[in-house]
């Protein structure tokens, strides 16, 4: 699966596509990344930054370079507050939190594998070779 063919079944389940982020938006947040001493952003993540900045399908999300406003209550949060909210827990060393859903969190490490992380815990359940089937397993249970 590519980031076309990702886009392109999430938008036909209903995901809630973000418009795209400027490269500025995605230099800033890798910046902040790094200075907090989490994994930089991925290649997949920026190349997916460039076409929708974050996505929602149900209660599950995928989070962007800069807080998104999603008509609620509650704005979906940056990728970098998500990360600071979570500095300082030993299973998240090396990695930075992607996305989650009611039952898991996702993250990526610096070499780009993804991760399913346990809701409570944050320790690894599944390591994906894709990091699209990882964004894809994110997003559909939040639609159960």
């Amino acid at each position: 699966m590519n980031k076309e063919e990702f886009i392109s079944l999430i938008k036909s389940r209903g995901a809630m596509v973000f418009p795209a982020s400027s490269d500025q938006e995605i230099l800033f947040a890798n910046t902040d990344l790094q200075n907090m001493r989490a994994a930089m952003l991925a290649n997949f993540i920026q190349d997916l930054y460039k076409s929708c900045s974050a996505i929602t399908m149900g209660s599950a999300c995928i989070f962007g370079p800069k807080e998104n406003e999603r008509g609620i209550k509650y704005p979906l949060p940056s990728i970098v507050e998500i990360n600071k909210d979570m500095i300082g827990n030993k299973n998240l060393f090396g990695k930075t939190v992607f996305g989650r859903n009611d039952l898991f969190w996702f993250a990526f490490d610096a070499m780009g594998n993804c991760f399913m992380l346990d809701n409570l815990t944050l320790s690894p359940l599944r390591r994906y070779d894709n990091p699209y089937r990882a964004m894809l397993d994110c997003l559909i249970v939040g639609k159960i």
